[in-house]
């Protein structure tokens, strides 16, 4: 097997330890994210994660990319767009993980304040 590593499949070395601490990929699992051939979903994820900090949308990804390993298009939407997908149940899960990490974090004397923005 020949390993065809893509600098844009990996997560940046600073977000491995974050990813790992709150558990991203087991939110995943736990929110219904599954499939059954094609590409993973952790794969998938950090993907479309990871294009954030390299500056690129997705259309920019595939016009620039010849490498064979990565995604198409079409799999990429029917991820983000995926019906059975709880993306709510993902991001409720993980956001509480993260606020009880943070909060670990800060005095017991502090003012509570829970905002709301659109």
């Amino acid at each position: 097997m020949i390993a065809q590593p893509s600098e844009l499949n990996q997560l940046p070395n600073e977000l491995k330890p974050v990813f790992q601490e709150l558990k991203v990929m087991q939110h995943l699992q736990q929110a219904g994210f599954r499939k059954r051939f094609g590409f993973s979903c952790a794969r998938l994820f950090k993907l479309v994660f990871v294009l954030l900090f390299h500056r690129k949308n997705w259309f920019c990804l595939l016009e620039s990319s010849k490498d064979d390993s990565m995604p198409g298009k079409d799999a990429v939407h029917r991820f983000l767009n995926h019906a059975g997908f709880a993306w709510r149940r993902f991001l409720t899960s993980l956001s509480a993980t993260t606020v009880k990490k943070v909060d670990a974090l800060t005095s017991a004397d502090r003012d509570v304040v829970f905002i709301i923005d659109d």
